[in-house]
């Protein structure tokens, strides 16, 4: 009976073995992609200016490195991080950004384990395909920043928390074997947890958003047992605090810099922001929301049919599905996923420079669309094989596969565009720095300078102009200090470049918005140019360039103080003009049109896909083409221009 016994299960056995090679052949694959377009053109872009803080912050002692991050927004750990990965690989733009791709394959292979975990291998396998050439993942696995860490080390915890949950459900650690193992799973899985915290804690202060949603997963697996819903809450709000206590010796910092840093609190339209949250997570952000309407219905309708439990599919079983019910394997997912999005819009932080906080949801959605997905498929798949009675009009059947493979195609092809728009549409390219250097390199005489009239420029733009003499960040203190500009040889250039937003209607906008758009974009010009004038009148030489916008022309609705404050440049411009013309100043302005800078991020994506019908030569402005204007002006070709507006707009603005 044994024999029979062995002679039966052995091709029981093979069938599974033979399963399991195929999804471990089948996961290399999907690796294997992921790092393929993780590291293509990985140093195709310029480093940005955030990107160029990371280079020059990670060149740095361990202790320069935490007396750097505690005068900056973001804690330490990624620049320790980066810093030890650069003596072992180099200070490149590849080698930087590689840490980012490796951490991004990482994630996806993480989002394999959980969903293969919670649901089944298949899932698994096509949340990681899906996770692999998700355009939102590439592109913060290319920057050498800490969200692509944050996002891996958020993954491994919400790993780590799956594997607790079940063995606090059982009451002993999954996959044991001996006592022995059991006690040192048992002890490795708690001290993961607090390890993963206290690291995302010293990552980036986003990572509360990951802990919030812990405790909502852990509080909805208490409940289903109320009668012991404190004692079961217990280790982990314990884990928790254990990971607060490594955090300590930060936390006076992290208070200080969290409550100092200028408010961001931003009025938004709830059903814009879910659109392109929607858009950033399926298509990323270099595809425009309004010709993804039709892709992201389509994964909306996935998302959905994700929510159905199919049963009835014959798929293997999920790994924890013995201990952990179905409706918190899905509400593991959805909360993931749901959380982040829901705190950030609560706490008005929902601005494109922030977006890229949502990479912590990434793999939950990549899981959701890979289920809805495959749930689609199944309905069509389990009709195909029912018997005949059962199974409908066998037409009917094929045609529902069609549609569902129809659907897939309709949301892989505009990934694919994101991703073509990404790696060579110079309109999504990150600041030109590089180029800039490059072009200063090229053009620079003896005795010229480079003056940085903006903030935090000072690190990525020597990251590529490290040997160049006579760089000079914008100075702190106003008016200028005489002696210190003399001792360089006087000023014979001045560029006004100061610039801010705070969009809002006039009825609804903040007498203190109004305040600092003028006092940044118009007293900075007048501060500047008062002292700068003095010198050059000695001189009897000098070039002023005041950087206004076509909104100082035109206007533009819901920017009054933006619109009046470089109106009042152009004013400036033509009023000074007069004044110093005769001691040989020119004084000018360039009004640049729609060109995508950090400034810009913050504006709606509907906005920036009408300002682009707007513009007759089809194609937004570059830092570049502002630069040679200026260039030009303070040029001796110009000598006899002043008072002027030359518009660098692509004819958006004519007349």
């Amino acid at each position: 009976m044994k024999i029979s016994n062995q002679q039966s299960a052995t091709p029981v056995l093979h069938a599974a073995r033979q399963r399991g090679a195929r999804v471990r052949n089948l996961l290399l694959l999907v690796l294997i992609l992921a790092a393929g377009l993780r590291f293509y053109r990985l140093d195709g872009q310029s480093f940005w200016n955030d990107e160029g803080n990371s280079a020059r912050i990670a060149e740095r002692s361990l202790q320069l490195i935490t007396e750097g991050a505690a005068g900056d927004i973001h804690p330490p750990l990624y620049y320790y991080v980066l810093h030890f990965w650069r003596d072992v690989f180099g200070s490149s733009e590849f080698a930087l950004r590689s840490l980012s791709a490796v951490l991004g394959v990482a994630l996806v292979w993480l989002t394999f384990l959980i969903a293969k975990r919670l649901f089944t291998p298949s899932i698994g396998l096509v949340a990681a395909l899906i996770a692999a050439i998700n355009p939102f993942q590439i592109y913060y696995s290319q920057e050498a920043r800490m969200y692509m860490l944050l996002a891996v080390i958020s993954a491994e915890a919400t790993w780590v928390l799956i594997e607790l949950l079940e063995s606090w459900s059982t009451g002993q650690p999954v996959n044991r074997s001996s006592s022995q193992r059991v006690t040192l799973s048992f002890v490795i899985g708690h001290l993961s947890l607090i390890i993963l915290y206290a690291a995302g804690l010293y990552t980036h202060y986003a990572f509360p958003f990951v802990i919030a949603t812990h405790f909502l997963i852990v509080f909805a697996w208490a409940w289903g047992d109320r009668s012991k819903l404190i004692r079961r809450l217990i280790p982990w709000i314990g884990l928790t605090a254990a990971a607060g206590v490594l955090f300590i010796p930060w936390l006076p910092t992290a208070i200080r810099q969290i409550t100092t840093w200028p408010s961001s609190r931003t009025a938004v339209d709830a059903g814009a922001m879910l659109l392109d949250t929607l858009r950033l997570y399926v298509l990323g952000p270099t595809f425009p929301t309004a010709d993804a309407i039709t892709a992201l219905l389509i994964a909306g309708f996935f998302l959905v049919v994700s929510l159905w439990n199919p049963d009835s599919f014959d798929e293997p079983q999920a790994d924890a599905s013995h201990s952990l019910s179905h409706a918190l394997q899905s509400g593991t997912i959805i909360l993931w996923w749901l959380v982040p999005i829901a705190l950030i819009f609560g706490f008005g932080l929902f601005k494109e420079s922030y977006l890229k906080f949502l990479l912590i949801g990434s793999p939950a959605f990549c899981i959701l669309l890979a289920r809805g997905l495959l749930t689609g498929w199944g309905i069509a798949h389990g009709a195909l094989n029912m018997p005949r009675e059962l199974s409908g009009h066998p037409a009917m059947n094929l045609s529902w596969s069609a549609v569902m493979a129809l659907l897939a195609v309709l949301i892989i092809v505009p990934t694919a565009t994101s991703l073509q728009n990404y790696y060579f549409d110079p309109k999504y390219a990150r600041d030109d720095y590089r180029g800039v250097a490059q072009y200063i390199t090229s053009n620079q005489k003896s005795g010229d300078a480079v003056l940085l009239d903006s903030a935090n420029q000072w690190e990525v733009f020597t990251y590529y102009y490290p040997d160049g003499p006579n760089v000079y960040p914008l100075p702190k203190q106003r008016p200028l200090d005489k002696a210190a500009v003399e001792a360089h040889g006087g000023l014979d250039i001045l560029v006004n470049n100061a610039g801010t937003t705070r969009d809002m209607v006039i009825m609804l906008m903040p007498e203190a918005d109004w305040d600092v758009v003028i006092q940044t974009n118009l007293k900075s010009a007048y501060n500047c140019s008062k002292a700068a004038v003095k010198t050059m009148m000695r001189k009897r030489y000098g070039r002023i360039i005041n950087i206004t916008s076509v909104s100082g022309i035109a206007g533009n609705a819901g920017q009054t103080n933006y619109s009046a404050s470089k109106a009042g440049l152009i004013g400036l411009t033509k009023a000074l003009a007069r004044e110093v013309a005769a001691r040989n100043i020119t004084v000018n302005a360039v009004a640049p049109g729609f060109v995508p800078t950090a400034l810009t991020n913050d504006l709606p994506a509907a906005l920036k896909d009408a300002s682009l019908k707007a513009i007759p030569l089809g194609r937004w402005g570059t830092a570049e083409d502002v630069a040679y204007a200026v260039a030009f002006l303070v040029s001796d070709e110009a000598a006899y221009i002043t008072g002027q507006v030359l518009s660098v707009d692509g004819g958006m603005v004519m007349g």
